[in-house]
């Protein structure tokens, strides 16, 4: 899976875990609300119209009045709309056939006060019934709360557990496979062209790899060519450099012997096999010509030498190599600068020149 679809699942999945923790804590804030509604609309309501009936009881005396006759009537039709619990339209049936005997004109006093009481008996057991009921919607509202409590600290640990994978996991997806390019490309630097990504996923660092490895394999044999190129060349040089009837002792710019032709090995009286990349001073400091030669500073200058017991006459000319200081150079500026990289000792025999 690419990098970029594993983000999208990531954030996808804390999307739909809010998405869902937030739906169940909606449904439940408003199955609580429609609860208490419930509560308030029905049972709170037929207490308040049980209490009123009640209280028309208290404040007057048998035979009631017209006034509290149609005060408790009132009452109790609303009541009679208000029907909600089980049990409740039997006790409000009831309570209307003791209220019509009560209100009765043929009653006598002690039917009117038997009606008084049965009729208590059925306000109260209305108001026994709602209050059972607000107890029951209580209860049942307290195992919403609860239930929703766990659901949603359930989805709440989800959502932390798919964040925390998420966080942790992602760095790894990204950080991992940057770490390791860091380090193939100072390999690199270091030129070990042999050193290779190895990522399996088929993500984009899959395709970086595989353009790194492709690099890595360029870049070697890019290198192989030129330093076979480069060899080539040392060849032809040390090849001419051997073929000249001059003596020729080239050094780099530390004082080491790159290449000293026979011809200066015979001259110098030096018959060691592996000079080159040695400073040049070992095998002066026990030979005289090679030491005075080291030491001339003019760029021509005439030695005499005994060869075969005879003084010959030598030109040896001191060409110092320089090559452009080019690692400071700005785009808006020349820099003529040069930086010493060795020199070349050339001994050329004039002594037949010398002798005509």
């Amino acid at each position: 899976m690419k990098l970029k679809h594993k983000i999208r699942v990531g954030f996808g999945l804390i999307f739909i875990t809010n998405l869902l923790a937030g739906s169940l804590s909606l449904f439940y804030i408003n199955e609580l609300s429609e609860g208490a509604k419930v509560v308030l609309k029905n049972n709170y309501e037929t207490l308040t119209f049980a209490r009123e009936m009640r209280t028309v009881l208290d404040d007057n005396t048998v035979p009631l009045n017209d006034a509290a006759k149609a005060s408790f009537d009132k009452s109790l039709v609303k009541q009679e709309h208000n029907v909600t619990e089980k049990g409740e339209d039997v006790a409000t049936a009831s309570l209307r056939k003791d209220f019509n005997e009560l209100k009765s004109n043929t009653a006598d006093l002690s039917q009117q006060q038997a009606s008084v009481h049965a009729i208590r008996v059925d306000l109260r057991t209305i108001e026994q019934l709602n209050m059972q009921a607000i107890v029951q919607k209580h209860t049942t509202a307290q195992e919403s709360v609860n239930k929703a409590t766990i659901i949603l600290g359930l989805i709440g640990c989800l959502t932390f557990l798919a964040l925390f994978s998420f966080s942790v996991n992602i760095s790894g997806f990204i950080s991992d496979p940057l770490i390791a390019l860091s380090d193939g490309l100072d390999e690199i630097g270091r030129k070990n062209y042999d050193y290779r990504l190895n990522f399996t996923k088929s993500d984009e660092f899959a395709a970086v790899s595989d353009a790194f490895n492709e690099m890595a394999a360029h870049l070697k044999k890019h290198d192989h060519d030129s330093v076979s190129e480069i060899l080539a060349q040392k060849q032809r040089v040390e090849a001419i450099i051997e073929q000249m009837h001059d003596a020729v002792i080239i050094l780099n710019e530390k004082r080491e012997i790159l290449h000293i032709n026979t011809e200066a090995k015979n001259l110098l009286d030096l018959h060691e096999h592996r000079m080159c990349g040695k400073p040049a001073q070992q095998f002066a400091a026990n030979n005289k010509l090679f030491q005075t030669i080291l030491d001339t500073e003019d760029d021509l200058s005439s030695l005499k030498i005994k060869l075969d017991g005879k003084e010959s006459v030598f030109q040896l000319e001191n060409v110092k190599l320089y090559i452009p200081n080019i690692a400071s150079i700005r785009p808006d500026e020349v820099n003529i600068a040069r930086v010493p990289v060795g020199q070349i000792y050339v001994l050329r025999n004039l002594t037949e020149i010398h002798a005509i």
